[in-house]
């Protein structure tokens, strides 16, 4: 065994989280593709972050700066964090990085392209990165979790769609799955399970809110508000009856397994994870999101009839008391999301991702 791999996911959640299902499956499966170590490499503020706390592999931690923070001292403070990476890899013997996107993979890539080693690519979107977009020349595979928008865009380059990667603690059981895709009883009342990302979302917060004052929606609907822990004390101050208010969760398997019916933001990675859920989505895609990635993944869904799309910056809730109005009327409309939810699911997009990049196949 010779190699060694470099997982690059520092920044946010959405590349934390595919990362570390990726290390679980090279972790487990070092013999079968000749692997020597596994690495993770991860932004410090990032180190209470439940994935990284969890990690099946070591964590190589680094101080990547922000451009926007002090763009006079980026080039010094970048410099600092390159030169430190390029050590650690070189006495680890790096020989493979895998980059999930965004800027604070940056330090793994350059040492990659330095050095000439493998670079594999995971992009979530379905607008490529900006980060992604610049090396994809220097790439030897890129693995897409949905269709690109642009397909002129690395079209050289070898490529799949395969899904993206999910943790195995979140993989449902098949009952849980099977469940979703029945028809619920008009006597019975729904769980809508929501969510805004792992910072919480002000906007869906407030609109839900305002719902609960609805008695026809109340009437046949729970609320469970994920609100993000910045945003908890605040939701709950307006909140006094008809939800149950958790700042942020690390066990979402089991809100999955509650909910009917989600209320999210468009992150490849929430999506992703209600899809092998077969659970139907209310999407209001982020409208500020890069490149409008967020819009493009909500569109994705909703070409295949798996969600409702509210592009809006508002908090109008007129559009989503519609919608919920009408699942009230005809239960079939959500089992039938359900069962368009599932057909865009890719369970094992962690396994097959893993292979594509490390054997043979094109």
């Amino acid at each position: 065994m010779s190699n060694s791999i470099v997982i690059a996911a520092g920044g946010t959640g959405g590349h934390i989280s595919p990362g570390i299902a990726l290390a679980e499956i090279l972790v487990n499966k070092k013999e079968e593709f000749k692997l020597n170590e596994i690495y993770i490499h991860s932004l410090k503020r990032n180190k209470d972050n439940p994935d990284l706390v969890e990690s099946p592999c070591k964590v190589i931690w680094h101080n990547t700066p922000q451009f926007s923070k002090n763009p006079f001292l980026f080039p010094f403070k970048f410099l600092f964090a390159l030169v430190k990476t390029i050590f650690e890899f070189r006495k680890l013997k790096i020989e493979v990085v895998i980059a999930m996107g965004g800027y604070s993979s940056l330090p793994s890539i350059v040492y990659a392209i330095l050095f000439k080693k493998k670079i594999y690519l995971c992009e979530q979107n379905r607008v490529i990165g900006k980060v992604n977009k610049k090396i994809l020349k220097f790439a030897d595979k890129i693995a897409y979790s949905f269709p690109i928008v642009d397909s002129k865009i690395g079209k050289k380059l070898i490529s799949k769609v395969l899904g993206n990667p999910t943790r195995k603690k979140i993989l449902p059981d098949i009952k849980a799955v099977a469940y979703k895709l029945q028809t619920k009883s008009p006597k019975e009342k729904l769980n809508i399970l929501v969510m805004g990302g792992s910072q919480g979302a002000r906007q869906i917060n407030n609109m839900v809110i305002q719902l609960m004052n609805q008695s026809n929606i109340t009437k046949n609907f729970n609320f469970r508000i994920l609100t993000g822990e910045n945003l908890f004390d605040e939701a709950k101050s307006k909140t006094e009856k008809g939800a149950e208010l958790i700042s942020y969760s690390n066990e979402m398997k089991t809100h999955y397994e509650w909910a009917d019916l989600v209320i999210a933001r468009s992150g490849a990675g929430v999506i992703s994870e209600c899809a092998i859920f077969a659970l139907p989505m209310i999407l209001i895609p982020y409208p500020y999101s890069t490149d409008n990635h967020q819009i493009e993944n909500a569109n994705y869904f909703e070409e295949h009839l798996a969600a409702w799309v509210l592009n809006q910056k508002d908090e109008d809730i007129t559009k989503l008391i519609s919608i919920l109005n009408k699942i009230i009327e005809d239960r079939n409309l959500l089992s039938h999301k359900a069962e368009k939810s599932l057909t865009c699911s890719r369970p094992s997009a962690a396994l097959d991702t893993v292979k594509f990049f490390f054997s043979h196949e094109r």
